[in-house]
């Protein structure tokens, strides 16, 4: 299962500077560069000319990219500017030399891209207000998981792995138990949960902090935006004040592979001293998961979003909503025909996502036609859905 109309997180920003970069995101091929005046720039990077990679070509002075063959130019638009081979010094450059341009933002060390053509609709970018507060450290990794995003999805809305997989327990006469809670769901399309509980740190750094007696609150948001997974847990104790937060933001490269970035943010340990013990903490929950998720059958989430747990109304809560969150983007038409379009590859027809120019201009102006995607249904069917 795979998504258009999302915003993603295309790379980390300090991995853009003064050459084109290639990213692979929904079984697709993008080249990030940046223009003149250094703004991030995504385009589909297979050029309409010969089906070269522009991101084997190099950034020209003027802001464009130019394709590795015949150096043919495209601007942040995703227009040809300039085809070196024409006679004179500006030749006709045909309507149909172009490729998709999707909007990007750079906000929180990240390229963000906008991978569809509905962008009205779309759920915007979350907002991140430890980024800029200087009360808040921050540390960053990315990695690739060798599993589908929805298996990697999983462990992040899973309670009950934390006691089993990492040794946090929930504390109480069943400490495997996650105590009571309830799913909220936003009008931004996310949803979130609280959760109070005395979970255990038996060793390290952060057990100095731990007021062994007190209750611990951890709230979890989820924003479909970037497929984003946000987690506020009171070290502490819940009138302690220190907190460790992360976002974790997913990526799918392809059916099989997910691009993982994390931002962790602490109000204690402060300064740069305290970054290898915060990174090592989570790091290690992090490579915990990705080893069990890299494992689990089928490789391939199912073509429909309907989680078959037999325990969804007991532990499985925020797993459930996180399927209805799938469910809903499907019936909005933005799933990705993944039979239809694997048919069209093998037959050497090759298909780029949609940006919001195609609504704009028409899909006759293109070379390579749209990828196909599963029809939707209306809003009123989907409101009683």
């Amino acid at each position: 299962m795979l998504f258009t109309n999302i915003w993603y997180v295309a790379e980390s920003s300090d991995k853009v500077t003064d050459q084109p970069v290639s990213v692979r995101m929904l079984g697709r091929d993008f080249v990030l560069f940046r223009d003149s005046n250094g703004a991030p720039v995504c385009l589909s990077g297979v050029c309409p000319h010969r089906g070269a990679d522009l991101s084997q070509g190099k950034c020209e002075p003027d802001g464009t990219v130019g394709c590795p063959f015949h150096a043919w130019r495209f601007d942040s638009t995703g227009k040809c500017t300039k085809i070196p081979s024409n006679k004179d010094p500006v030749g006709e450059i045909p309507t149909a030399a172009r490729v998709d341009s999707y909007p990007t933002q750079e906000k929180y060390g990240y390229i963000w891209t906008f991978l569809g053509d509905d962008l009205e609709n779309a759920a915007p970018i979350l907002d991140i207000p430890e980024f800029e507060d200087p009360e808040w450290s921050k540390v960053t990794h990315a990695v690739t998981w060798n599993c589908n995003q929805h298996w990697a999805k999983q462990l992040d809305l899973d309670h009950v792995h934390l006691p089993i997989v990492h040794g946090i327990g929930f504390g109480g006469d069943n400490p495997v138990r996650p105590p009571d809670h309830t799913v909220e769901y936003r009008d931004d399309g996310g949803f979130g949960t609280k959760i109070v509980g005395k979970p255990d740190i038996t060793k390290g750094k952060w057990l100095e902090l731990r007021d062994t007696r007190s209750t611990v609150t951890s709230v979890f948001k989820y924003f479909v935006a970037g497929f984003t997974s946000r987690g506020k847990v009171a070290v502490g104790g819940v009138d302690n004040g220190t907190y460790n937060i992360f976002y974790q933001f997913t990526t799918p490269i392809d059916e099989e592979n997910t691009r993982m970035y994390y931002t962790f943010f602490r109000n204690f340990m402060p300064g740069p001293e305290g970054d290898a013990e915060h990174l090592r903490r989570n790091c290690r929950n992090i490579y915990q998961d990705k080893s069990l998720a890299e494992k689990v059958m089928p490789k391939r989430a199912p073509d429909v979003p309907v989680y078959p747990t037999i325990t969804a109304d007991l532990e499985d809560k925020l797993i459930g909503a996180y399927w209805k969150v799938l469910q809903d983007l499907r019936n909005k038409g933005w799933q990705i025909d993944r039979v239809q379009l694997e048919a069209l590859d093998k037959n050497g027809d090759y298909r780029t996502i949609p940006s919001p120019a195609r609504r704009q201009d028409g899909p006759e102006e293109w070379v390579f036609e749209e990828i196909p995607r599963i029809a939707g249904i209306d809003k009123a069917q989907r409101d009683v859905a």
